[in-house]
């Protein structure tokens, strides 16, 4: 289950804030048949009773999640707010008794889809009785919250497709030769102009008994036991 960075947390934390409400979550929703349901990412505010009743059954019944304006095939985000939904005769009283009944007034909600039926939400909602008495409704929330949730929504989608699209480089399979260090690079480059180890320690001001040690680590990493299978192993021509 994705879980929110430090970052997000302080930044959902800053909305409630600056917004005035009491009440901040953020779930997925899933609409498809066999599958549906609500699962909390994080929740702030919220009282267990309610988060647990809404989990069990209560998103059936939000407008919110069910408000028939979900294009079957390119579903795109919406902001909603409370006065958007709530009509006389709303077949959704169930929903709205409820939330009266637990002192929610506003309500913003922001619904970005992962797919036809899959969707991140993030809840922004005042309780009657907490804090100032003024609305939370207003540019700046909505801006806040739909940019909030649309960020959210694409890092659990990159944290889902890592593990797909991020690979292991491929171990060494034995068909790419070994790198030579910078001092081997000098003796082969030596040999394949015709030197002689005396003449290769003299230009490398190394003794002869230096070189011949070279020459004896290099057969054995190429798996070779002459000069000439030295040079094709390591891919020097002979000049």
């Amino acid at each position: 289950m994705y879980q929110l960075t430090a970052d997000q947390h302080l930044s959902a934390q800053e909305i409630m804030a600056r917004s005035g409400a009491n009440n901040f979550c953020l779930f997925l929703f899933s609409a498809h048949p066999e599958r549906a349901g609500v699962r909390f990412i994080c929740n702030y505010g919220m009282s267990r009773p309610v988060a647990q009743g809404y989990t069990r059954s209560l998103w059936r019944q939000d407008p919110f999640l069910h408000c028939q304006r979900w294009p079957t095939d390119k579903p795109t985000p919406l902001l909603l707010e409370r006065g958007q939904l709530e009509t006389k005769n709303d077949p959704h009283s169930a929903y709205w008794h409820f939330i009266n009944g637990v002192g929610y007034r506003d309500i913003i909600a922001a619904i970005h889809p992962f797919s036809a039926d899959t969707f991140l939400v993030g809840g922004l909602m005042r309780q009657e009785g907490d804090g100032p008495c003024r609305r939370i409704v207003s540019d700046d929330t909505l801006d806040a919250m739909n940019t909030f949730t649309a960020a959210a929504a694409n890092a659990i989608m990159a944290n889902w497709l890592s593990p797909l699209i991020c690979t292991t480089p491929e171990k060494d399979n034995g068909d790419r030769p070994p790198a030579l260090t910078p001092r081997e690079q000098q003796v082969v480059n030596a040999l394949a102009r015709g030197y002689s180890n005396k003449q290769i320690a003299a230009q490398l001001s190394l003794s002869e008994y230096t070189i011949e040690n070279h020459f004896k680590r290099l057969f054995k990493k190429f798996g070779v036991n002459n000069r000439t299978a030295l040079l094709s192993a390591t891919g020097v021509i002979a000049l």
